[in-house]
């Protein structure tokens, strides 16, 4: 273990805020990409113990695709020093159940200033959602259910109960993104579950989530998972 980066006041700080919070998952990675710190909920996300996390990288965790998208970031982050904030990603929970969370990146430095690794917090948007904002917990339900429709705001807001311009203001305000991109990640939330637990072509399951055709489905998916959506179902 990298004996100065897990002494480093920040991380001490960082470890005390979300060592016991399981809707956050918290994590503290050296600049060889190993992982000196896991909180439980990183390790239940992995399904793993802590003991089994320490000294992993992401590749070793996440396997070679998706380490990719992760990999980018963090080295975005070292160059410039500057932090991934809000960063809206979807993953596959240990028990396979797909999740949203918010991902933010930030530098640590030594005493003197010195690049020592990198800090990872995320936070699932899930509880988030179904705790505080019944009406738009109610607009998710309602297009999970008809995900291949054409959706517009003024629907949702009157399954919401509230005027569009209310759901835009609380869309924004709880996940950080507008109804219509809602419906987007929806879609591609469904379409991941399709590519994962069957075998239908991609094809098919850019029409049945409600996708214009298959190229503007690729685009959208690789733009948000980082991953074409046959690269994506070779990781599954």
């Amino acid at each position: 273990m990298d004996v100065e980066l897990i002494q480093n006041q920040s991380v001490v700080l960082f470890r005390q805020l979300v060592g016991g919070v399981p809707q956050i998952m918290g994590s503290i990675k050296d600049l060889d990409d190993r992982h000196v710190y896991a909180n439980e909920g990183f390790c239940a996300r992995l399904g793993l113990k802590a003991s089994e996390v320490q000294g992993r990288t992401v590749r070793e965790l996440f396997g070679d695709e998706l380490a990719e998208s992760y990999l980018s970031q963090d080295e975005l982050v070292l160059k410039t020093g500057r932090p991934l904030q809000n960063h809206l990603e979807l993953i596959v929970r240990a028990d396979g159940q797909l999740g949203w969370y918010v991902t933010s990146k930030s530098v640590l430095t030594s005493a003197t200033g010195e690049t020592i690794g990198i800090a990872v917090l995320s936070v699932d948007l899930h509880s988030q959602v179904n705790s505080a904002h019944a009406g738009l917990a109610r607009v998710i339900t309602a297009i999970r259910e008809r995900i291949d429709w054409q959706w517009r705001v003024a629907q949702m807001a009157e399954i919401a109960g509230m005027s569009s311009p209310s759901l835009e203001r609380l869309a924004r305000r709880t996940l950080g993104l507008p109804p219509q991109q809602l419906l987007q990640r929806l879609r591609l939330e469904h379409a991941v579950f399709l590519i994962i637990h069957t075998s239908q072509s991609i094809g098919d399951i850019a029409a049945e989530c409600g996708f214009y055709d298959q190229s503007s489905f690729t685009r959208q998916f690789r733009k948000v998972l980082g991953l074409t959506p046959g690269a994506y179902r070779r990781v599954g």
